[in-house]
């Protein structure tokens, strides 16, 4: 057995153009490329060939395929033959996995997983774009509203999951799909202890269904957004953990933008499945979006498999200035060089393309600034530069951010850039950012080799002294905490100190009252 995920390095380190063109010639029409089709006779070309979804398909004999597929189809190789070619080819190394008994009966639930998903996608499309009910024909006039055609729906694969639960079971029984394999790709789950009787319960009602594939487009999960206003739930659910998806290790987007990322050698990181599909629609392609998570280390190792460089594109409001800053703390623990864009308040991508057109849009990332810039315009409308002390907290917020890059040069170059314009000595900052990636290393360090560093929660670091110093005399100093409860005004300032959280959960706690000092 060969991994999917040496598949898939194959696949990324192949262009098909590149490729097909080395058997014969490729003719270019417009953004894609034609030739005569080499597996039927014809006179005209219909074999096409598209560069931006790495994909060949002829519309005379409907052959269609990946780079593997063509190889395996044009030299007459089976599936592991064509793949070790391509290796090959790309200086790939291929390490072939014996299966066992376990290792089989995971292939085979993850074919019917697989199964279950592509069939449910068909299902949920068919539901939103020919049912006459009145919950479709509101998730219609929903796309409708935010701008997205019939077209765009059906590129991304968007379905609709009626509200009668009924029929989406029936579908299931219909297909023969079983309770046990449902309940194992998440679109049905156990019904709780309390309700009035055991058995499976429909996951997803009355939703606007987005597909999330995984990075060679098969779809693993869904994510699916409310419709009704009112509904005291959730306004997007997912698909819960499965055996093929993790939304830790998953984007929204990248199959269909991995090939933009490789080629710009910059992604642009969003935060909504309606703003990217908006964006990719109208020209920008670059983009993914983690799946309403928290940014992990494994989509940052992710990226780096593509690029250097993002740009962040979050809400301009204070969720999306703490989602950015943990963001960047990821891909820069991976040597990837972060900008953001200034979103204007209450914008967000969706809005600003409609306002402004791609083109403007496009000028924005363009002119996205390096994250400690950000980070400083974004502070200075809560801090004041010209105070001494908001200048000591500046630093201590940027001195974080610097301390999580690794490269000397680029780092060194921003301390240079923070002093200047904090007007502190460049000498100090570098030693106050030395001291903190101290602390970092050994927390990380902690944490490796913890007895469960996979589960264990991050050890306790305080970069911030005057925090940690607070912390310490809310827990043991009456007056302080006194005093700290009455000043409810200083958590506005110390949102954007770092660990200003444990200090607001130290502050709110019910503990015995401390020892007052006489």
């Amino acid at each position: 057995m060969i991994s999917d995920e040496i598949k898939q390095q194959i696949l990324d380190a192949t262009d098909i153009v590149e490729l097909i063109g080395s058997y014969f010639p490729l003719k270019r029409a417009g953004t894609n490329f034609v030739a005569l089709c080499p597996f039927h006779s014809e006179k005209s070309g219909s074999f096409n060939v598209n560069p931006a979804r790495q994909f060949f398909h002829c519309f005379g004999c409907k052959e269609s395929g990946d780079a593997i597929s063509f190889v395996r189809k044009y030299e007459n190789l089976d599936y592991a033959q064509a793949v070790k070619r391509l290796a090959e080819r790309a200086g790939i190394t291929v390490r072939e996995e014996v299966m066992d008994a376990a290792d089989l009966a995971r292939l085979k639930l993850r074919s019917q997983l697989i199964e279950i998903h592509r069939e449910a996608t068909e299902w949920f499309q068919h539901i939103l774009f020919r049912s006459r009910t009145r919950d479709a024909e509101a998730a219609r006039e929903y796309l409708r509203n935010r701008g997205l055609s019939k077209q765009n729906a059906e590129n991304w694969r968007i379905g609709f999951a009626p509200a009668d639960s009924s029929r989406f079971e029936a579908w299931a029984r219909e297909k023969k799909f079983s309770g046990k394999a449902l309940e194992a790709s998440g679109l049905m789950a156990l019904k709780d202890d309390n309700q009035p009787s055991r058995g499976l319960y429909t996951r997803f009602r009355d939703r606007i269904m987005f597909p999330i594939a995984n990075d060679y487009g098969e779809v693993i999960a869904f994510s699916g957004r409310i419709l009704d206003p009112e509904a005291k739930t959730a306004k997007y659910i997912n698909s819960p953990q499965t055996s093929i998806f993790d939304k830790g290790k998953t984007f929204f987007g990248l199959d269909k933008s991995k090939r933009s990322i490789l080629s710009e050698q910059r992604v642009i990181v969003f935060e909504g499945q309606v703003d990217l599909i908006t964006a990719f629609e109208a020209g920008l392609e670059n983009i993914i979006a983690p799946l309403g998570t928290a940014f992990t280390s494994d989509h940052a190792r992710i990226l780096k498999r593509f690029t250097g460089e993002a740009v962040l594109c979050f809400d301009s409001d204070t969720a999306g200035y703490k989602a950015a800053e943990r963001t960047f703390a990821e891909l820069a623990s991976h040597d990837i060089v972060v900008r953001a864009v200034e979103m204007p308040a209450g914008q967000d991508p969706d809005s600003l393309i409609r306002a402004e057109g791609i083109e403007g849009f496009k000028k924005r990332v363009a002119d996205a600034k390096p994250f400690h810039e950000f980070q400083i315009d974004h502070m200075s409308s809560v801090l004041d530069l010209s105070s001494l002390r908001d200048r000591v907290q500046f630093a201590n917020v940027l001195a974080t951010t610097v301390a999580r890059i690794h490269d000397p040069v680029y780092q060194d170059g921003v301390v240079h850039s923070v002093s200047t314009r904090l007007g502190i000595a460049a000498d100090d900052f570098r030693k106050r950012v030395a001291t903190i990636a101290r602390t970092i290393r050994k927390g990380s360090h902690r944490a490796e080799n913890s007895d469960d560093a996979t589960t264990s929660e991050p050890p306790l670091v305080l970069a911030n002294k005057d925090v940690a110093m607070l912390c310490k005399l809310a827990l043991t100093h009456a007056e302080t905490r006194e005093w700290l409860t009455r000043e409810k005004s200083l958590m506005a300032i110390l949102q954007s100190v770092p660990d200003s959280k444990l200090l607001s959960t130290v502050w709110g706690a019910d503990f015995p009252p401390p020892h007052r000092v006489p």
